[in-house]
């Protein structure tokens, strides 16, 4: 079986739950990688696709845009697992349903959330004064009767793994499928 983990983040986790992915998947199969801010591919030559995207500033990146609007038809008649990384967990849902296409949802095996991050490491300078304003509002958010628990987001393996899982088994039953 041919698997596509294609992609397209910002600044580096999206790339490392990629690569996690990959490393969970690999055995037997052939796995193709391919950021999408370096190029592209068709997912014609593939039997199953998994996209994944970051949401930066609200949006998905533009090459993910791009890249749903020019093989939206293709994704369809493949199955297909998604997933987002951003910042917020909370906002996750808001931005499957706003981002992503409503038949590609209902068409994908998964749609799952990998998680995010508010790291400083490679930001413009507006940027790192975003990611501060937004650290600061959820300090203040977690304080409770003075108490701090900090909920900064983080990459969630276990949601890399269930989508490992969820790719085998499309494996196994396409691999029934076969005559």
């Amino acid at each position: 079986m041919r698997v596509l983990l294609v992609y397209a983040g910002k600044h580096g986790t999206t790339e490392s739950c990629v690569k996690r992915l990959e490393r969970e998947l690999s055995g037997g199969n052939t796995i193709d990688t391919v950021d999408l801010v370096k190029g592209t591919v068709s997912p014609l030559d593939y039997d199953i696709v998994v996209f994944g995207a970051s949401v930066y500033f609200g949006k998905l990146v533009s090459e993910a845009r791009s890249y749903l609007k020019n093989y939206a038809d293709v994704l369809m008649q493949r199955p297909l697992g998604v997933f987002l990384v951003c910042g917020l967990a909370e906002e996750y849902e808001y931005y499957r349903d706003k981002l992503l296409p409503r038949e590609l949802r209902e068409h994908a095996f998964l749609t799952v959330y990998f998680g995010g991050s508010l790291s400083m490491q490679g930001l413009s300078f507006a940027e790192r004064l975003l990611v501060k304003s937004m650290r600061s509002a959820i300090f203040e958010a977690d304080m409770d009767n003075g108490e701090y628990t900090p909920t900064f987001p983080s990459v969630l393996p276990e949601n890399i793994d269930r989508m490992a899982t969820y790719v085998r088994r499309e494996i196994e039953r396409l691999v029934d499928l076969k005559p």
